[in-house]
C-alpha cells in the first residue's frame, strides 16, 4: 500500500510457488467442529486426533497479489526474483480429507472473497491510521 516493490519468489525455469490460503472464517469453523467431536478423556489416558485444516486448493503467489490489486484498486509493483539457495517448497497444500470425514470440515471462502472481507475489516479497524508499532514496522 506504500508504492514499495513486492518480492515474489520463483522456483526453477522461473515457475510460480503455490500456496494453499485459507480464510479465517474457514479455519474457525474446523477447530469449532473438532471441539465438538472431542472424546471424553480421563486423567490417565486422553484420546486425540489430529486434524488438517486449510483450503486444499493452491494458487500461485501471483492469483494472490491479483487478488490484492482487486481489493485495493491499485496496481503492485512485482520483482519477481529467483528463490534463496535456503529454498522453500514449491507448493503447498492441505489435505482435508479426514477433517472432512469426521468434522464435515470444508471450506468455502475464495481468495478474493476472503482478501475482500479482510480489507473491509482492516479499513475499519484502522480507520484512524496505524498504531505506532503497526506504522514502525519493518519486515525482515
Amino acid at each position: 500500500m506504500r508504492g514499495e516493490p513486492l518480492k515474489i519468489f520463483q522456483g526453477p525455469n522461473e515457475s510460480e510457488l503455490e500456496r494453499d490460503f485459507t480464510y479465517i472464517d474457514d479455519i474457525i469453523q474446523g477447530c469449532v467442529a473438532s471441539v465438538d467431536h472431542i472424546t471424553p478423556s480421563t486423567k490417565e489416558e486422553a484420546m486425540y486426533k489430529l486434524y488438517n485444516l486449510g483450503n486444499k486448493d493452491p494458487v500461485t503467489v501471483s492469483y494472490l497479489v491479483d487478488c490484492l490489486e482487486n481489493a485495493l484498486g491499485k496496481k503492485a509493483i512485482r520483482n519477481y526474483m529467483p528463490m534463496p539457495p535456503t529454498g522453500d517448497v514449491l507448493r503447498t497444500s492441505a489435505d482435508v480429507t479426514l477433517a472432512g470425514k469426521d468434522l464435515g470440515y470444508k471450506p468455502t471462502t475464495p481468495l478474493q472473497e476472503g482478501i475482500n472481507k479482510f480489507i473491509e475489516w482492516y479499513k475499519d479497524y484502522y480507520k484512524n491510521g496505524l498504531d505506532r508499532d503497526m506504522d514502525e514496522y519493518v519486515p525482515m
